[in-house]
């Protein structure tokens, strides 16, 4: 054995993962904010930055539309409906599917951010407008796609013509379709029609969702007609990310291990390096990433790209030059998912990073400027927007810079933003690389919003009356409803019971009783032994909020599932979460898995509920006030579900800087691997942790004592 490689493995695996815990530290440098600035407020940002796509709307929109410059617009398309793609009036295909999916996934991670802002119906208005268009656009031939339409508008006569979408003459919609090809484009369909559905329940967005699935997976080319030039790039073109990113929505949607298969075999395949792109229109692979993560638990390849692409500073996080603000803000919400998933904590580090997009502070030697049009008083405000700009031709918006007259206040956009990573920026109409507008733009900046909102909690929507350009009343703003607790109810179930056989009744009167709490793979468990239901009881939360999360975990018919919740606390810190078992009946172990708040959580007690049947269970004497004991799952020093090489840089790092890099309580109790519980915590850990990944040894050998592991060395 080559113990220096393993050494330099420590050493190389040490300086990536600086790379993350740098580029996303909790200890971000405090900000002086511009007055002029955006602030914090992420549930105004999240307000605004859905306007947008109101204003980008297309079809027979005067009863949906919140804009009051807007109206009705290319109603005679081949395809009526869908959205604008960006400054200008083509409905591209696969940004508009990939928009839609994203805009589902922040609501998907984020609901309580909508539900407390209450702005899930305006979210959702725009989301059905989206599905429906993508249903409109597919002829379906029983269950299978004969054909559909993946474009709307050619590129190239559109962008001749400048100014309003209400005036543009009908001659220039020329429409694309296809019978055997656009595989990406079909996919990105599926994902947002299937997504559509887990968060909205429309059985119709299902079964088209399926058929463009299939329809995607079964041609694996490329349309090329009307993309190319725009959103077809034939050195990068890939639509295996697209379809990963569907496999997932769908296996969400209906639990069928055939996706989640296809998923894994993507991802194995594909993307078993790695994943290298922050999420956009042409790489979904970060969001089919943490997908499956949610679903499989292991969040390394979503974790070691958010580090890549952090760059180690609290600098402007540039990636690209054409219209960074978006993927700097799409690497917000990756980071965010992670954060609220329990993966690591970076809300500090895309706060900052949203520092920048909203002018708080500016870029490298520049001014600061608020990237979000119509947020704040140092916003841009001549976007590359011909519905906005107030010209009623090319001739007349050439040479100018700023907008007409008669031109509207852009809401809620994204412009493009810096072209170098020292902030170069100028406000111009001109500039479509810095200034130009578009709906996957804001897709990441809604997903930011979302994130920060709910971590964060700061910010207040406002009255729509009080936006420039929007109509009074046109999106209604539901009443924030206070969280919602359960408590048991108080009833002789729920007095402590002494061990005992119960038979569950007959006729469907319920019956409870109390599990017995083991562990299963490091987390809680109870033997489900046949029961309806079961009540988790959940404390150590913070008082009186909603917005947590987790699963409960089983091999069930079909192989593995995980049955996510949610749950709110009361004014204890306390939850009781009830969680369907009848997919449980053959499984003799459910593990309770709490992905956010992990910090503090604990796992009190499970209550089985039985409403009918004839079973028998046999459980133990209740614990009732004694705190959940936490397991010891040797080697997981970042309590992710995995033991790899992360955890021995992290061990390494926690040893030399403990202050900065630090243990959770159950952290610390993995990560003490070699000489258990007599030496502590040092770099013999991460040396062992290091073998297990080099295959040297198993998890299941640990813990092991200092000879032992001196033996191994020799």
């Amino acid at each position: 054995m080559n113990i220096n490689k393993i050494k330099a493995g420590i050493i190389g695996g040490a300086m990536t993962v600086a790379s993350v815990l740098g580029a996303f530290s909790t200890a971000v440098p405090s900000i002086t904010a511009d007055a002029a600035g955006g602030g914090n407020d992420y549930a105004r940002l999240l307000q605004y930055s859905l306007y947008f796509y109101d204003t980008n709307m297309c079809g027979s929109i005067d009863s949906k539309c919140g804009i009051s410059w807007r109206g009705n617009c290319h109603t005679q398309d081949g395809v009526p409906g869908g959205f604008h793609d960006a400054g200008d009036h083509v409905k591209f295909g696969l940004p508009a599917g990939y928009t839609a999916s994203v805009l589902n996934w922040s609501y998907y991670e984020f609901k309580d951010a909508y539900t407390n802002s209450g702005l899930t119906s305006h979210l959702q208005m725009l989301t059905d407008h989206f599905c429906e268009f993508f249903k409109a656009s597919t002829t379906l031939s029983g269950d299978s796609v004969s054909s559909f339409v993946y474009q709307v508008g050619e590129g190239h006569a559109d962008h001749d013509y400048w100014g309003p979408p209400e005036k543009q003459d009908a001659s220039s919609r020329q429409i694309f379709k296809t019978s055997n090809s656009a595989s990406d484009i079909a996919a990105e369909y599926a994902a947002a029609l299937a997504a559509n559905y887990v968060n909205f329940g429309k059985a119709e967005d299902l079964k088209y969702a399926k058929a463009l699935f299939n329809f995607s997976t079964k041609n694996n080319s490329f349309a090329t007609e009307g993309t190319t030039d725009f959103y077809y790039d034939p050195q990068w073109a890939s639509y295996k990310d697209d379809q990963a990113w569907a496999a997932a929505w769908l296996y969400l949607a209906t639990k069928d291990n055939s996706y989640k298969s296809f998923l894994d075999n993507i991802m194995s395949s594909e993307y078993q390096w790695g994943i290298y792109n922050c999420m956009g229109w042409n790489n979904a692979e970060m969001g089919a990433a943490c997908l499956q993560a949610e679903i499989e638990g292991d969040w390394s390849k979503v974790t070691d790209c958010i580090g890549r692409k952090g760059g180690g500073s609290n600098n402007y996080f540039f990636d690209q030059k054409w219209g960074s603000a978006r993927y700097n803000c799409s690497a917000q919400m990756a980071a965010l998912v992670a954060t609220k998933r329990g993966a690591g904590n970076y809300a500090d580090w895309a706060a900052g990073q949203m520092d920048y997009i909203l002018g708080n502070k500016g870029v490298g030697s520049h001014a600061a400027v608020c990237f979000v049009t119509g947020f704040a008083d140092n916003s841009a405000k001549n976007a590359h927007h011909r519905a906005a700009s107030g010209y009623q031709s090319g001739a007349e918006m050439s040479n100018q810079t700023g907008y007409a007259s008669s031109g509207h206040t852009l809401i809620g956009a994204l412009v493009g933003g810096p072209v170098s990573a020292d902030g170069e920026y100028y406000d111009t109409i001109q500039d479509y690389t810095a200034n130009e507008v578009a709906i996957d733009y804001n897709a990441g900046l809604v997903g930011a919003a979302a994130g920060l909102y709910s971590i964060k909690k700061t910010g207040k929507v406002v009255d729509p009356s009080t936006i420039p350009g929007v109509k009074g009343g046109s999106i209604i703003v539901e009443p924030t409803q206070p969280p919602v607790t359960t408590t048991p109810p108080d009833d002789p179930i729920y007095t402590t019971p002494v061990p005992v056989t119960t038979k569950a009744p007959e006729g469907g009167n319920e019956k409870r009783v109390q599990a017995t709490l083991g562990t299963d793979g490091g987390y809680p468990s109870f033997d489900p032994a046949g029961a309806d239901k079961a009540i988790i009881t959940i404390s150590g939360l913070p008082a009186n909020q909603s917005g947590f999360n987790g699963g409960a975990g089983y091999t069930g018919a079909s192989g593995w599932t995980t049955d996510r919740f949610e749950f709110s606390s009361d004014a204890s810190g306390k939850a009781n979460v009830t969680v369907d078992l009848s997919g449980a009946k053959n499984a003799n172990s459910v593990q309770v898995q709490i992905w956010w708040p992990q910090e503090g959580s604990k796992v009190d007690s499970v209550w089985l509920v039985y409403e009918s049947g004839t079973t028998v269970v046999t459980t133990a004497a209740p614990q009732t006030d004694a705190p959940y004991k936490p397991t010891v799952a040797y080697g997981d020093a970042n309590c992710n579900g995995s033991v790899k090489l992360n955890d021995a840089v992290l061990i390494l790092q926690h040893v030399a800087l403990p202050a900065k890099y630090t243990l959770t309580d159950q952290g610390k109790l993995n990560a003490d691997v070699v000489d258990n519980g007599t030496s502590g915590i040092n770099g013999k850990d991460a040396l062992a942790i290091q073998m297990i990944d080099a295959g040297l040894l198993t998890v299941a050998k640990l813990p092991i004592t200092s000879a032992q592991l001196d033996a191994l060395i020799k």
